[in-house]
């Protein structure tokens, strides 16, 4: 993957889209986060968070993912639904040292660019991140 000129927009647009892809079933997503980009990024980068075991076992099945959320420099990328079944909402908030500065709802399209351009930007100065980025865009 290539981080200058023309082919960098495409691979960005590409990496925006299979990330759009994947955002309509969250758990699928929560997945899909989990499985490639922590390969590329230390594991307290991402999180994870699933409804309670005894709920899901209540009701027949295995606890499934509420919300994710990926940390990229000072943007945490947050997907996150109030239960199964709900449409998850997008936010993108920035931190400093632990301080959430602000935090935006934005829809899926915006969130999904942005992510992409923060790991791509990553992926420029991180090797792991690079290969990472590229399974991801990889035909």
């Amino acid at each position: 993957m290539t981080h200058d000129g023309p082919s960098s927009h495409l691979d960005l647009e590409v990496l925006a889209a299979t990330l759009r892809g994947h955002s309509d079933d969250l758990s699928l997503y929560a997945g899909f986060l989990l499985n490639v980009l922590s390969a590329a990024l230390p594991a307290e980068l991402i999180e994870v968070q699933r409804e309670g075991k005894w709920r899901a076992r209540l009701a027949g099945r295995e606890p499934v993912v509420l919300s994710v959320s990926v940390l990229v420099g000072d943007n945490r990328y947050q997907l996150a639904r109030d239960e199964i079944g709900r449409p998850a909402s997008a936010r993108i908030r920035h931190e400093s040292g632990g301080v959430v500065l602000s935090t935006r709802t934005v829809g899926i399209d915006e969130w999904s660019r942005a992510l992409a351009t923060d790991l791509a930007r990553l992926a420029r100065t991180n090797g792991a991140a690079a290969a990472a980025l590229q399974r991801l865009t990889a035909p």
